[in-house]
């Protein structure tokens, strides 16, 4: 299958594009991958649409999809001359004034974009980052992923359970740290509840918790396509230290609403697939901060 994977990226961005127009029919009609909880999702999270609008909008996310996942494996063999021609910054000074003071910062995410081009514009940087991930269950396919992921040097790539470890480990090192933070807590019971796109929606107390034992600033970082290819990363700040007089809470909510703007904005963008909704909100949460 690595064979297959590393041929497959090798192909023209052209050739792998006219596959992606192909499948995105495959997937909607043939394959209806995860197309019941990608209409849930959306009709939840934007219930003013309607039946008409929810199919649209679920079409128009099989085409980012498959587009997204042709181009992941095109990530194997991409040049760095293209990649930087792909990806345009914006506001990266955002973070290196902090790097250039000695001070490390956290970078926030959501699932958009293409996440797996961000971490090679990351790495053809002039700055230092740590992405944590998450490691996937088949073997091979996470063997492929680390290897794409690694094509370029200037980024460490922190396994998610090994993270909190490395990370102290690594305080005294100047990088941005980034993070997916939208992902779906396991222990819902323990978790940070707040509306997002209209829903009660768990998230991950880490970023926050993290940011405030470490006393670093806190990034929003945007990857949005503009046209088939062609990708904006832009940096914006959300919460700097001292955090004794912000609320608990406070930096979740400020990435929760800037992703929200982010995703009513570009919706076809955002990874519907992803059963992000699974939990109900429990009777009784206990955050631990």
């Amino acid at each position: 299958m690595m064979f297959f994977y590393r041929l497959l990226g090798r192909l023209p961005l052209r050739i792998l594009y006219a596959l992606s127009t192909s499948l995105k029919w495959v997937f909607y009609y043939l394959i209806s991958y995860r197309k019941k909880v990608i209409e849930k999702n959306i009709k939840n999270a934007f219930p003013a649409l309607n039946a008409k609008q929810i199919k649209q909008l679920t079409f128009q996310f099989y085409a980012y999809l498959t587009d997204q996942l042709v181009e992941f494996f095109y990530g194997v063999s991409v040049s760095k001359e293209e990649m930087l021609d792909r990806i345009q910054l914006v506001n990266e000074h955002y973070i290196s004034d902090y790097l250039k003071a000695g001070t490390p910062v956290v970078l926030v995410a959501g699932h958009q974009g293409n996440w797996e081009w961000a971490i090679h514009r990351l790495a053809l940087s002039n700055n230092l980052y740590d992405v944590v991930y998450q490691k996937l269950n088949n073997p091979a396919f996470n063997d492929f992923t680390m290897e794409v992921r690694s094509r370029f040097p200037g980024v460490t790539l922190l396994e998610k359970r090994e993270s909190i470890l490395a990370t102290r480990e690594r305080k005294d090192i100047s990088r941005g740290i980034c993070l997916a933070a939208d992902q779906a807590p396991q222990k819902p019971e323990s978790a940070y509840w707040t509306n997002f796109l209209n829903q009660d929606t768990a998230f991950f107390t880490g970023m926050e918790r993290f940011a405030r034992e470490y006393n670093y600033p806190v990034v929003f970082l945007e990857l949005i396509r503009k046209e088939r290819g062609k990708y904006i990363m832009s940096f914006e700040p959300i919460a700097s230290p001292d955090y004794t007089v912000l609320p608990k809470g406070e930096i979740i909510e400020r990435f929760v609403r800037r992703l929200e703007k982010s995703i009513i904005q570009y919706p076809e963008q955002y990874l519907w697939s992803h059963r992000r909704w699974k939990h109900n909100k429990p009777n009784e949460v206990t955050l631990k901060w």
